[in-house]
């Protein structure tokens, strides 16, 4: 699960640094979920955004958290879900249907109308991290139901539940490449979330498993594809102990090269639909702000600027656009207040979709709609 997996390593940094922290190292509730979705204003006539996309999120506003959806300019927000979700929602490639996680830690779908709500995992342990195969046809997870967390697969109906990683001992947040043949995951170095994290990658039915990296004792987080599958982006801190930084390999592990070289932690890479950007969130000015490169690392430039947290972004599926939560870094309490914004890929015409004294988060724009 990601949330648990960024407060655990931001707690290892705050151990090694004790008194050399610095204030902004102490938001340990931030996730960025790299997604894809839509566009601002001027809409493309070509593709009929308005109408043909939506954006899913999650609110409090209603006392516990539930998924809602709405159009792209903040209209008809409507909740799907009565019971507690708590991971971001995500679309399946038809946008039919919406993935989520349970406050319990089930994993659960949706249809796009709130109808159909099915529960696909139903045990004592936690089930988390879904990720759709590109075809729609399976969906990946973690799981801890054989008491180590695994990489798993099922059908989009929740049949056929199947252990790929197979005593890994700690391997979460799977991420099928663009083609459907291999999925990207993540793993615990040792068993110790202290210890480090490696990107491993295996073919779709868990064979051929290996590890990507190659630079030893460091923490390597979140793979992002590229569309056409043949990189992948991520963050890492094996420059330096007490930074991250962006890197990018090519989908063998060759090639790895780092990207931008900050003072302060730059985390979260998200390719852009065309593979020409690639965004991110940084510190570098001394709080967590929205920033878009070129994909080999120039001309990196600031998209938002707020006295408040910029984050926990996605694209737009034409790549002119972005959503992203502005608020503050507390994360899902009935006091936390944030919404989510709407952005042009450049920065400009940034707009409050939900202006709710509550907490709107975790936007997941949707694919074009048919």
């Amino acid at each position: 699960m990601q949330l648990e997996k960024i407060i655990n390593n931001e707690k290892s940094f705050l151990a090694k640094l004790k008194d050399k922290i610095t204030p902004y190292v102490l938001s340990l509730s931030i996730f960025a979920g790299a997604c894809i979705g839509c566009s601002l204003n001027p809409f493309n006539p070509d593709y009929d955004l308005e109408s043909r996309t939506k954006i899913a999120f999650l609110s409090n506003r209603d006392g516990d958290c539930g998924i809602y959806v709405m159009n792209i300019d903040g209209s008809n927000q409507t909740k799907l879900t009565d019971n507690l979700a708590w991971e971001s929602p995500s679309w399946s490639p038809d946008g039919s249907q919406i993935v989520f996680v349970s406050k319990n830690y089930d994993i659960y779908v949706i249809n796009a109308d709130g109808s159909g709500q099915t529960r696909l995992t139903n045990n004592a342990a936690q089930d988390h991290s879904p990720s759709w195969s590109p075809d729609g046809s399976q969906i990946a997870f973690a799981s801890e139901k054989d008491d180590t967390r695994e990489i798993y697969v099922m059908n989009a109906d929740g049949s056929n539940q199947t252990n790929l990683t197979k005593n890994y001992g700690h391997a979460f947040c799977p991420l099928w490449s663009p083609d459907g043949s291999k999925i990207v995951f993540e793993v615990v170095t040792g068993g110790n979330y202290t210890a480090g994290y490696e990107i491993h990658i295996m073919d779709r039915d868990g064979s051929n498993q290996s590890n990507l990296i190659t630079t030893p004792n460091c923490s390597n987080y979140d793979p992002s594809w590229s569309p056409d599958g043949s990189k992948i982006a991520f963050w890492s801190n094996r420059d330096d102990d007490y930074n991250h930084e962006i890197y990018v390999m090519n989908a063998d592990g060759s090639n790895q090269t780092r990207l931008t070289n900050s003072p302060n932690f730059d985390r979260y890479p998200s390719w852009s639909p065309d593979g020409s950007k690639i965004a991110f969130l940084s510190l570098r000015d001394g709080n967590h702000e929205i920033y878009v490169m070129n994909a080999d690392g120039t001309n990196q430039t600031r998209l938002t600027n707020s006295p408040t947290h910029d984050s926990i972004y996605c694209w737009s599926p034409d790549g002119t656009g972005i959503a992203f939560y502005n608020g503050e870094l507390v994360y899902k309490t009935k006091k936390t207040q944030g919404d989510i914004y709407i952005m042009n890929v450049d920065g400009s015409n940034q707009t409050n979709l939900t202006n709710n004294p509550k907490w709107d988060c975790y936007p997941s724009w949707s694919p074009f709609l048919k």
